[in-house]
């Protein structure tokens, strides 16, 4: 589906190589949106290829800081105007607690909670200047459902939404609309790797949703969309659990009772 919610717009997509966040891209693309997508993955310039539509491919490591700013800088001076940011690249890193070693949780922090921070003042004082923006954080539904074995993943994901509600806050009196987006079970290969080692079980995860499903990376991209577009202009600092009620937290199975006792007359 393509339409215009976003023409004229000028979207920087982080994390836009794969998964959600080249859904984001893409959908942006289909929108108007002259997308530039920021990923450290090589096959990045492929992507922003297969979407077409004027999207472009911008290679970094958000580790750095310095090239972050960089980022924008060059973006804004090409563009004049940065419209949209969707924070969206992240890690996992699965590992016992216990075993979770310093180089590693400075990598989760660097890339899943000093870089979206980053970003947003990166790209946040060009929208103050230029009257405002929107800015779409990707969290997680590990912020609320907990998933051992993930403490990095988990602890950053939360800053993130507490981010998230901060600068909504803060950034609304210079017109900068912060929201974020916390997926469940989405088919990424973040989730099908796993899925394939037997690190993750799909029948596990399906007794556990209301939908009984998995989502769809087109969902939380349409989602992004609408929290990017004028339409939501008076949504700010809200996390919105896009996991097909995985949140609710009902007990594994628990929909059998239903089915087995809910019978029509």
């Amino acid at each position: 589906m393509t339409g215009s919610r976003l023409e004229g717009k000028v979207a920087l997509v982080t994390g836009a190589a794969r998964g959600i966040g080249f859904g984001i891209a893409e959908k942006f693309a289909a929108e108007g949106a002259r997308v530039v997508m920021a990923d450290v993955l090589e096959n990045g310039a492929d992507a922003a290829a297969r979407i077409g539509n004027g999207a472009e491919f911008y290679r970094i490591d958000l580790r750095s800081r310095d090239a972050i700013f960089q980022m924008a800088d060059a973006v804004h001076e090409k563009y004049g105007h940065i419209d949209v940011l969707v924070n969206c690249a992240g890690i996992a890193r699965p590992c016992p607690s216990l075993q979770l070693s310093e180089e590693v949780l400075d990598e989760v922090i660097d890339i899943n909670m000093k870089a979206p921070f980053f970003c947003c003042q990166a790209v946040g004082r060009y929208m103050r200047k230029d009257g405002g923006g929107s800015i779409v954080n990707i969290s997680s539904g590990n912020t609320r459902m907990i998933n051992v074995g993930r403490l990095p993943y988990g602890i950053t994901k939360g800053a993130v939404n507490l981010m998230t509600e901060q600068l909504g806050a803060e950034w609304a009196m210079y017109g900068i609309k912060v929201n974020a987006i916390a997926p469940g079970w989405i088919r990424t290969e973040m989730v099908e790797t796993p899925l394939k080692k037997g690190i993750l079980n799909a029948d596990e995860i399906l007794s556990v949703s209301p939908v009984e499903r998995f989502g769809k990376v087109e969902e939380i991209a349409s989602l992004a969309c609408f929290l990017a577009c004028e339409e939501s202009d008076y949504i700010v600092g809200q996390v919105i659990f896009a996991d097909g009620g995985w949140n609710l937290g009902i007990m594994p199975n628990a929909l059998n009772y239903i089915k087995e006792n809910d019978k029509e007359e």
